[in-house]
């Protein structure tokens, strides 16, 4: 089986083909999984570790902390380089490599509002940045700009900041590229902040809902937000409030607005349960194809940004569940949705499942998408349309599973009704792997995952 893997392993990496079905056949595996050791623990922090950044050659690793200090590692050594003090007054939130100094300077942020940018050789601070009136969570840096970066504040504010510019801090710094309190409302917080590595225009940020906006800097330009001296001495307590901000206003187009379909019906009952969908981190990927989003108090999602896709629309009509012999799926004109039919084992589990995660189970509310939200991944919905739909195979020519599939399918389902999630989704993958077009085996797998909740 090792050496299976390791072959695997090769091909995946030289040909991509071959990516999909290694994913479908490894992501659980019994054999793979107990590999999965602790290979180190490397000590030097007195506090709480907030924030972990690689250089750019990934041979060093920058830790932040609640001790005030940042350290920089040589981990594949297990040895600790260096320790700067930062200087700052709270905890240290993000810390970040410049790109292009030869791993010379570094930025940290913190929840005493300031960004700081040390200089490594020296083990100096050699500026601060007191902008922010409220905690800075996270920094961004584009791969190619080695004398800026950005930050995001819980004052609901992005900063864009030049080292090649002279600045003095004041109360109405002019480096404010977004505003949230703008058309979020006072005490918007920017949670988090990331840029696109490939397309450096393209600026992602999170912020205290569940809407995730990408904005594109090249519309913006930077501009003063005053925030008074008791919105600023009250920081510490609550999320300071601007005073009004005239530039603000976003230009048209600028921005669009990534969320899962069925998030915005169910905020209100968040609401009422005091649970706040908070976006705690973004990134984009290394091709600049996808935008990873942890929300806080919900799930982990990941977005195709190079394209604006329609939300999946579910209806029960599409579930033909008196019909044994019949597997079919109805296909959008966007996106297909999987159906299961009555002899798979599953199929009252997975609805359950596809109930209790927004899916209405009549043809009002689909898959947690109404008809009156406006926009859900850059696209309006239109209330009068319907989408056209088309019966087509869901493995081809043959609806039948191939022998070894079935078996594999049927075994996975008795592991499900003995609740043992995980194995059965190894089997799902196996199947999977097999016949890697089967909605059931798709349905069956999703109901696991959803019922393992991790």
């Amino acid at each position: 089986m090792a050496d299976s893997i390791l072959y695997r392993l090769r091909q995946r990496e030289t040909a991509t083909r071959h990516c999909c079905s290694f994913q479908r056949e490894f992501q659980v595996n019994k054999v793979l999984l107990p590999r999965l050791n602790l290979e180190a623990e490397l000590q030097g922090h007195t506090g709480c570790v907030n924030c972990l950044e690689w250089n750019e050659k990934g041979n060093l690793l920058a830790s932040g902390s609640d001790d005030l200090n940042t350290i920089i590692w040589e981990p594949l050594k297990h040895k600790q380089l260096c320790s700067i003090r930062t200087g700052h007054h709270g905890n240290v939130f993000s810390v970040k490599f410049l790109p292009d100094t030869n791993d010379r300077i570094i930025v940290t942020a913190a929840a005493d509002c300031k960004v700081r940018v040390h200089d490594m050789n020296i083990k100096e601070t050699t500026t601060a940045f007191s902008c922010h009136a409220g905690r800075v969570k996270r920094l961004a840096v584009a791969p190619t700009v080695p004398y800026m970066f950005w930050s995001a504040g819980e004052d609901g504010t992005v900063r864009q900041f030049d080292l090649r510019a002279p600045h003095t801090c004041n109360d109405h710094c002019g480096n404010v590229l977004i505003n949230l309190n703008s058309y979020i409302g006072n005490h918007a917080e920017a949670k988090c902040v990331s840029i696109n590595p490939l397309r450096t225009e393209m600026l992602a940020v999170g912020a205290n809902d569940p809407y995730v906006r990408i904005y594109d800097v090249r519309m913006l330009s930077p501009h003063s937000v005053r925030f008074s001296s008791e919105e600023r001495l009250g920081a510490s307590w609550h999320t300071p409030a601007p005073d009004p901000d005239p530039h603000g206003e976003l230009p048209r187009g600028c921005v669009q607005y990534y969320i899962a379909g069925h998030l915005p019906i169910k905020q209100h009952e968040y609401n009422r349960k005091f649970r706040t969908l908070v976006s705690t981190y973004v990134t984009f990927g290394p091709d600049g194809r996808e935008l990873l989003v942890n929300l806080g108090g919900e799930q982990i999602y990941l977005f195709d940004v190079t394209k604006s896709r329609k939300p999946k629309r579910y209806d029960t009509e599409d579930y033909k569940l008196t019909r044994p012999t019949m597997t079919t799926t109805a296909v959008t004109t966007t996106t297909t949705t999987t159906t299961a039919s009555t002899n798979n084992g599953v199929v009252k589990d997975v609805a359950e499942v596809l109930s209790s995660n927004g899916t209405a189970v009549s043809g009002s509310v689909t898959n947690g998408v109404a008809k009156h939200i406006s926009h859900t991944n850059g696209i309006k919905i239109a209330e009068e349309s319907k989408p056209k739909r088309k019966r087509v195979s869901l493995c081809g020519k043959s609806r039948r599973l191939p022998p070894k599939a079935e078996a594999l399918k049927k075994q996975a389902n008795d592991v499900f009704a003995r609740q043992q999630w995980t194995y059965a989704i190894n089997l799902y993958n196996q199947a999977l792997s097999i016949a890697p077009n089967s909605a059931v085996l798709f349905a069956n797998r999703a109901a696991a995952y959803m019922k393992r909740k991790w």
